[in-house]
């Protein structure tokens, strides 16, 4: 007769990140798009041409930013 059968089994705990909350992929991957929208808005916009100027490096760290990030732990 197995006991253990009459028992449902225990959920496994989850792993325990020693990363810090703030550098999880979630915040960071949402700090990327930020930074890859601004690029993008600092790119459409009619008002300032140094904004025009640095739109292309904000959306191009963005997007590096968001390509290495993804691969952070959750």
């Amino acid at each position: 007769m197995n006991l253990h059968a009459a028992h449902p089994r225990e959920p496994e705990p989850e792993p325990v990140s020693r990363w810090p909350k703030a550098l999880r992929r979630g915040p960071m991957e949402t700090l990327a798009t930020a930074l890859i929208a601004a690029g993008v808005l600092m790119l459409l916009q009619p008002f300032s041409l140094t904004l025009y100027g640095y739109s292309f490096v904000t959306t191009l760290v963005g997007v590096v930013m968001f390509t290495f990030v993804s691969k952070f732990p959750e």
